[in-house]
């Protein structure tokens, strides 16, 4: 009897873009790995405005949907793929096991004209410097008529990805931080992090449709915020109903992190008021009435705690956005504790901030054990 597939790794190595955003005349590659090939778990990008920090994390977002089966064969990204000319290739390392055997393995996602995968070739030398032994790909071809199709590996172990992605779409989060879901998650947060009023009157206790594993979560400002059953609200509420202590955890995370040496507290919510108040001295207001900052780290600290898998991407964009310095660095020394705690767990942020990058400099010239850094600086010869 064959064996089910486990992944038991799976880390991000290189993206490489072409004729898509500023990158029009050349590929530009990006290389996720350290000098040993090993996988960056914590990576900074930074550059100019208008010189495709954005356009790098939407285009690796936009490929990790397509292990979702319940999307058509097209980039849904259409922006980014107006060019008929646009490839996109995102590179990644899995570790799995089946039939009692270990394979490591480079995973190809890529979308564009022709075989978009070749835009970045991988020889024997390179595959074993990334600590991988084979190449397969899954792939969105544009055909010369402007029709899309899917293309990939003819091997087993493809399949037998997809169905486990299949499967474990099927099941919901269940635990706070890294859930014991194996197939792999990305997680997007745009600069535009906004905790919208909930326009709708339809309050009740339903489960989020956030709540089930996705390959791609993307997290920003949308119209489907402003609804009900997609808020962070129905979110809290529904951590209450569930009473398995994540909403307590939740609770103690962001009255510690978010609104230490004010005096905002985040309450429990009560039958009586079925959506989250923040108590502000003898008054309470909504979340939606939060500063900008504030509204910001609520809505990554939620999601990130909420969402996960054991082997996520987290990208966000413009770290420091509406943030006071010493938010800043309040941020940025959680999510490095919480990327050090979680070995499956890879960053990947942009920052304009040069508190932050000047903090994040040192941090790569003093080191440390549980943290892989990296980074890459976009320069305008590279576009």
């Amino acid at each position: 009897m064959q064996d089910a597939l486990t992944i038991r790794s799976c880390s991000p190595i290189a993206l490489t873009l072409f004729a898509m955003g500023p990158f029009q005349d050349k590929p530009f590659h990006l290389d996720f790995t350290n000098k040993t090939g090993e996988s960056c778990n914590f990576y900074l990008l930074i550059s100019p405005n208008g010189c495709g920090k954005t356009a790098l994390l939407e285009a690796m977002a936009a490929l990790m949907t397509l292990l979702d089966h319940t999307l058509s064969p097209k980039p849904p990204h259409a922006r980014l793929w107006s060019n008929p000319e646009a490839r996109a290739q995102l590179d990644l390392r899995l570790a799995v096991s089946m039939d009692g055997k270990v394979r490591e393995i480079l995973l190809t996602l890529a979308a564009g004209k022709g075989n978009p995968h070749e835009i970045r070739s991988w020889p024997g030398k390179e595959l074993q410097h990334v600590q991988t032994t084979e190449h397969m790909h899954i792939v969105w071809s544009r055909t010369p008529s402007g029709h899309w199709k899917v293309v990939r590996s003819q091997d087993p172990l493809v399949d037998e990805l997809l169905g486990l992605v299949k499967l474990e779409m099927e099941k919901v989060y269940e635990i706070f931080g890294p859930d014991s879901i194996t197939a792999p998650s990305l997680l997007y947060f745009d600069a535009y992090r906004d905790i919208p009023t909930v326009t709708d009157d339809a309050q009740a206790i339903s489960r989020p449709p956030e709540w089930f594993y996705r390959p791609l979560h993307h997290f920003g400002l949308h119209s489907d915020a402003l609804q009900w059953q997609h808020s962070l609200d129905n979110l809290l509420v529904w951590l209450t109903w569930l009473d398995d202590d994540r909403f307590e955890e939740i609770q103690t995370m962001l009255n510690n992190l978010v609104f230490s040496g004010t005096s905002k507290t985040l309450e429990s919510i009560s039958r009586q008021h079925m959506t989250a108040r923040i108590a502000v001295g003898g008054r309470h207001h909504r979340l939606d009435q939060l500063s900008s900052g504030e509204k910001s780290i609520v809505q990554l600290l939620l999601r990130i705690h909420l969402h996960l898998t054991s082997h996520s991407f987290i990208l966000i964009d413009e770290l420091d956005a509406h943030l006071h310095p010493k938010l800043q660095h309040r941020l940025y020394q959680a999510l490095k504790r919480f990327i050090a705690d979680n070995p499956g767990v890879t960053l990947i942020i942009t920052t304009h901030s040069r508190e932050l990058i000047d903090q994040y400099s040192i941090d790569m010239k003093v080191g440390d054990a549980k943290l892989r850094m990296g980074g890459h600086l976009i320069e305008t010869k590279e576009i």
